[in-house]
């Protein structure tokens, strides 16, 4: 997505902010869901409203509350470029974009008016004036994308890919469990997935830090471990094992291609691994409870797997053959 400069609210000020849109999650997106504009272009263009809350809706609204806490990065929603994809597959032009993000717009506006945030005009601006930025960016990449202007990506612009490779009809298939039995994470394989993966940053950070790439076959164990945990759960998770496995190999087999790129991408490479982790954290969380087992399951890994390719293709270009990036 385009970059956007973003105007920063103090610590305090998010939080207060950031907890209150968390509070009124469901209530934001059943009442964005209720707009009667944004019903009738989803309707225009056979989108089921519960498909889109799903996959697009909830998840923007993490990701603004995550820029609010200053977990993420304005203007850097993977999960925005997808929709955006989505929505130019499905002919939606540009003023019924404008209607979609206007709804959500103004759905935070009435929540935070019925709770007496407008007391503090200041307050209650710069939350706008926050939305008002993140959704220009989003009106202006999908000029971009309609007109087709995405292109292939360079290292440093593979976070900001607009995913033109992805069959997004495919990617979006309805999940529906088989109703046939429910697989789900055992406790330990969840708290040693959670584990090995939460010791990929540091030793990422310190390779860099000390120029010591005995420390990416640290990232490597962690990530091949992991992906024999997956594996445990075959066939549910095997493209996502797989692609652990791939990056593990290739880290091993490019290491000094590595190390270059993490002096030249340190941030854009970090960000990349960030995404894979907090992917894998939601995943878990998810199906220590619900089933794995269900039909078209893979299609909930694919933002994951693709991110596990674009890292391999930042160090080892080589080793991405073309066209792989079209998973479907």
């Amino acid at each position: 997505m385009s970059k956007i400069k973003c105007i920063q609210l103090d610590s305090a000020q998010s939080d207060v902010i950031a907890d209150l849109l968390t509070t009124e999650h469901s209530k934001i997106l059943n009442k964005w869901r209720e707009q009667k504009r944004v019903q009738e272009v989803l309707n225009n263009h056979t989108i089921s409203i519960d498909f889109f809350i799903k996959h697009f809706g909830s998840r923007v609204l993490d990701y603004f509350i995550d820029v609010l806490r200053a977990k993420q990065e304005a203007g850097c929603c993977p999960v925005i470029i997808v929709m955006l994809k989505f929505f130019s597959k499905h002919g939606i032009t540009l003023d019924e974009i404008y209607y979609i993000c206007s709804g959500m717009r103004n759905t935070v506006v009435d929540v935070l008016i019925e709770n007496d945030i407008y007391y503090s005009e200041i307050l209650f601006k710069e939350t706008i004036d926050l939305f008002d930025m993140n959704f220009s960016g989003v009106i202006k990449e999908y000029i971009e994308i309609s007109h087709g202007i995405s292109q292939k990506c360079s290292p440093k612009e593979l976070l900001t890919s607009s995913l033109s490779e992805v069959d997004l009809e495919e990617y979006f298939a309805q999940e529906h469990d088989d109703g046939e039995e429910k697989v789900i994470f055992r406790t330990d394989d969840a708290d040693d997935i959670i584990e090995f993966l939460s010791e990929i940053s540091e030793h990422i950070s310190l390779a860099s830090i000390n120029s010591n790439p005995d420390e990416l076959s640290l990232v490597a164990n962690s990530l091949d471990k992991t992906s024999s945990v997956l594996l445990r759960y075959s066939p549910y998770l095997d493209e996502l094992a797989i692609s652990m496995k791939e990056l593990s190999k290739s880290i091993i087999e490019n290491t000094a291609l590595f190390m270059e790129v993490l002096k030249n991408y340190n941030e854009d490479l970090l960000k990349l691994f960030d995404a894979v982790v907090r992917d894998m954290d939601s995943y878990v969380q998810r199906f220590s409870v619900e089933s794995i087992a269900m039909k078209n399951t893979h299609h909930i890994h694919e933002p994951t797997t693709l991110s596990i390719r674009q890292i391999i293709t930042m160090f080892a270009p080589h080793e991405v053959q073309e066209g792989e990036m079209e998973f479907f």
